[in-house]
């Protein structure tokens, strides 16, 4: 009797292809559900019911598996952008198709597109997955095409950088795989259409909002690293991050602070060891439980942290910018200045929020109170008849703290100030030509 069969009864008679697919499909859902880093084969093997070295017939590895889930991921949503860009030339359909295709992506493949959201950055910077770099070139270079025939075509607006703006968008809506689902209130075409008409039309109504300029905002603001994935730009050795980002002075705990979330960033929370937190943080392995307690506290102290500032600085704005148009101003500009702080943070609730170490109710509950203020302002604008009454709230303010989060640390060029200016401008102004 072969493994399968002692494992898998019946199912030792699949398919080869099948069996092979079947157990793609454990491991997608391991990847998802943990992290690539921190899935095992035994895991994988016992969740396709087989043993680990019957698994080994199928695949030579772990790594194999990932190569063919990223490798069939990839390849459809080219075939779908490509079909797109062939369908039309007007540049809006084009972008409502693009958002439109990539949703429908994520909406057939939810965990193979957490799988790609999640590790596609680290991966790209490995030799095996090298490959990834041009993948992710080439549906960049899609969406910048778009954005450029929008402003050459007169509807986007002139002012626009269609390589900084692609990125926005792109990754913006890339990261929306860690929450968007087909089946629920919106199906990829009815969200594409709110999305295209967030984007270009903007929150504000036409006359509410004095818009302003891009050009001066975004300078020579570049995309810092392809628009796939969500995480820092990997280029830059810890070490050197670490020594640039310190403020001068800073004492052990704010170093190890600093250092756990570099490497949380780069490599992830499940496989960061404290011996490698110690190590890039220039203190003894041994006195690191005496200033954090363990790596599962940080991370929740970081986390609720994170939380914590960012709605004591929403309730300062709530009394100083009282108007709605004034207050989602602060409501931008604080997730930005807040997410320049607590990097970190934003990676690791998106790409690891399942991890058992977090405490779940604290953080959905801190999560829930910014959801609540976004919302809440998105519903008095629409009251006080300065903003868009067609809006979605809840849709709205998901959209927009996903773009923010997952892409305002990624242009190389701009400041904070830039950066908070640049999503506001674009939140409530929009891309289109119309302006205020």
């Amino acid at each position: 009797m072969n493994d399968d069969g002692a494992r898998g009864g019946s199912q030792a008679h699949s398919r080869p292809a099948d069996r092979r697919s079947q157990i793609l499909r454990h491991a997608c859902a391991l990847f998802a559900r943990q992290g690539y880093g921190a899935t095992t084969v035994r895991q994988i093997a016992d969740a396709a019911q087989l043993l680990s070295g019957s698994l080994y017939h199928h695949f030579p590895s772990k790594e194999a598996m990932l190569l063919d889930i990223l490798e069939d991921f990839f390849a459809g949503a080219l075939q779908r952008h490509r079909a797109t860009l062939a369908a039309t030339d007007d540049p809006i359909v084009a972008l409502r198709g693009l958002i439109r295709g990539s949703l429908t992506v994520v909406a057939e493949h939810p965990e193979a597109s957490i799988v790609v959201v999640a590790e596609c950055r680290r991966l790209a910077q490995t030799e095996r997955f090298r490959w990834l770099s041009e993948r992710t070139a080439q549906t960049s270079a899609m969406w910048r095409s778009v954005m450029a025939d929008g402003v050459r075509a007169g509807v986007l607006r002139p002012d626009l950088r269609p390589e900084v703006t692609a990125h926005l968008v792109q990754t913006g809506v890339w990261a929306m795989a860690q929450w968007y689902r087909g089946g629920g209130r919106y199906d990829p075409d009815e969200a594409s259409g709110l999305l295209v008409d967030l984007f270009v039309r903007g929150i504000a109504k036409p006359g509410t909002y004095r818009s302003r300029p891009l050009g001066p905002i975004l300078g020579n603001a570049r995309p810092a690293t392809p628009a796939v994935g969500i995480g820092p730009d990997d280029n830059e050795a810890p070490r050197a991050r670490l020594a640039r980002l310190l403020p001068e002075g800073a004492g052990a705990r704010m170093r190890i602070g600093y250092a756990a979330g570099l490497l949380f960033a780069q490599q992830g929370y499940t496989v960061t060891t404290t011996r490698q937190i110690a190590d890039l943080a220039g203190v003894p392995v041994g006195s690191l439980a005496h200033h954090i307690g363990s790596k599962e506290r940080l991370l929740a102290h970081m986390l609720t942290g994170f939380f914590q500032e960012l709605l004591a600085a929403f309730d300062k704005d709530a009394v100083a910018r009282p108007a709605p148009t004034r207050r989602l101003e602060g409501l931008v500009a604080r997730t930005v200045e807040a997410l320049a702080g607590h990097g970190v943070a934003s990676v690791i609730l998106l790409n690891e929020r399942g991890t058992e170490e977090v405490p779940q109710s604290e953080l959905y509950r801190l999560l829930g109170a910014v959801e609540g203020v976004w919302t809440r302002a998105l519903v008095d604008g629409m009251r006080s008849a300065e903003f868009r009454t067609d809006l979605d709230p809840g849709f709205v303010q998901r959209v927009v703290r996903t773009a923010i989060s997952t892409s305002s640390g990624a242009y190389r060029g701009l400041g904070v100030h830039d950066v908070a200016g640049l999503y506001q401008e674009i939140v409530l102004g929009g891309m289109g030509a119309r302006r205020a």
